[in-house]
């Protein structure tokens, strides 16, 4: 069974698709600066797939494990989903401008999450003393040459 969602009313000067003050004409920011990408890296659907939870609850979930918002966001394309997916569970359905999730998220996205922040911890830790005197006495031999 789809649970349908009632589209919210727009109100005033907002944009129909990004919901942000129309600056561009009848757009808002995101879609002019994202004018022709605009949600590629997600689905455009008329109801909620079934058990599909919206995305402010599971950003609510990811922070209460220690992951941040701007990460989940940027697995799933980031804000317009116009970046490429961190894994295809990641994937976003827009029904009007709500977004929702798979449940699945919650369990095995959050721990492709950790491990991927885990990674590009591991790849910019900063050099040790050692390291920084090697390259100091590297530049120096260089600088004398």
């Amino acid at each position: 069974m789809v649970s349908p969602v009632t589209p919210k009313k727009y109100e005033g000067n907002r944009c129909k698709t990004c919901g942000k003050p129309l600056t561009h004409g009848e757009q808002g920011d995101t879609c002019k600066a994202h004018e022709g990408k605009l949600r590629q890296s997600a689905d455009i659907g008329t109801a909620v797939p079934e058990g599909w939870i919206k995305m402010s609850e599971v950003c609510r979930k990811a922070n209460d494990a220690g992951i941040t918002t701007s990460a989940l966001v940027n697995a799933a394309g980031g804000d317009a989903a116009v970046k490429p997916l961190l894994d295809p569970i990641f994937k976003v359905v827009y029904v009007g401008r709500n977004k929702f999730m798979n449940p699945a998220v919650i369990t095995t996205g959050f721990q492709l999450l950790k491990a991927h922040q885990t990674e590009k911890a591991e790849k910019s830790v900063a050099p040790s003393t050692n390291d920084v005197a090697a390259i100091s006495a590297t530049l120096h031999s260089v600088v004398k040459e």
